[in-house]
């Protein structure tokens, strides 16, 4: 028997900068319920790729707590929710900080080029929202003209303003405050993984010891197919597996049958050009919180420093 809880953290964003992995290191930690469908997608705005009508918080809070079933007499610090999209929802910022439960949330930022290069090539390659013969700077100049829908995929669509990060945060910091708001980068992420867990810990009231001789491995990385045949059948099914032991060992074996690792090089210049473009962004966002973004193209570095 399982009894279902609000919870009490969420991973709010950003796409494609890490978050499957914090999401496991965080729910491997024996204080914490992670939701064992990452991706809840309950507080989803209407139009939405991922909107789900018949479990979405227009309906109500009731049944939210069945995507966290808790095992009867556990007793978690934390119970989590990562549903990296919601930076991005009206919904989620509108009930999120409200909930009784009083959750924190938690951003994960990645430099903005490489951000949309990586959004680009997962809805390319893991999904069809973008289509094959599509090239990188096609999908940047479909963006900006808005000549593509993208199948309906709003991430895809409005990748380059998404990833002006500094203006989805301050409507976030003005209803959450900052004592309940923890920005991170994905730099720091994939280098210092141990000390930065070590932070995330300490933040959220559990024990860092835990992270101590914890394997950091990556979750959810971008890979190409080696046959796009066998990549939509693997599309129509993954929609209709349940989640589970059985589902994780199919993926594995499917990844190591029909995928190599790596998004494809992006053009040098293409890419210089775009992070040009969010120089101003980074700044602010360096400066107004405290991020160390000396590895962006045109911010400046602050103090963002990970203690051991």
């Amino acid at each position: 028997m399982t009894a279902g809880r609000l919870p009490n953290l969420f991973i709010a964003g950003v796409p494609k900068a890490g978050t499957s992995s914090l999401h496991q290191w965080l729910s491997d930690h024996p204080e914490v319920f992670g939701a064992p469908e990452k991706e809840v997608r309950f507080f989803v705005d209407p139009g939405s790729h991922i909107h789900r009508p018949d479990f979405n918080v227009a309906n109500g809070l009731e049944g939210y707590g069945a995507a966290f079933p808790v095992p009867e007499g556990a007793a978690p610090r934390i119970v989590l929710d990562s549903t990296p999209a919601y930076v991005y929802q009206r919904a989620a910022l509108e009930v999120i900080p409200d909930l009784p439960t009083r959750p924190r949330c938690i951003f994960v930022l990645r430099e903005p080029a490489a951000q949309i290069h990586s959004l680009y090539a997962y809805f390319r390659n893991n999904w069809d929202y973008i289509p094959e013969a599509m090239t990188f700077e096609a999908f940047l100049q479909a963006v900006r003209t808005g000549t593509q829908d993208f199948g309906g995929n709003e991430l895809a669509a409005n990748a380059i303003e998404n990833a002006r990060y500094v203006d989805h945060l301050r409507r976030w910091r003005a209803r959450l405050g900052d004592d309940r708001m923890l920005v991170l980068t994905f730099d720091a992420l994939r280098r210092y993984p141990r000390a930065l867990m070590r932070r995330v810990a300490r933040w959220t009231g559990i024990d860092p010891a835990f992270y101590d001789g914890y394997d950091f491995a990556s979750e959810n990385e971008t890979y190409r197919p080696r046959s796009r045949r066998l990549q939509r059948v693997n599309m129509a099914l993954r929609d209709v597996l349940p989640r589970g032991g059985a589902y994780r060992l199919l993926r594995r074996l499917y990844r190591r049958l029909n995928t190599v690792p790596g998004s494809g090089v992006p053009d040098a210049g293409v890419m210089a050009e775009l992070a040009a473009a969010f120089e101003a962004d980074n700044a602010a966002l360096a400066a107004e919180f405290g991020l160390d973004l000396s590895g962006w193209a045109g911010a400046p570095g602050q103090s963002d420093s990970i203690d051991p």
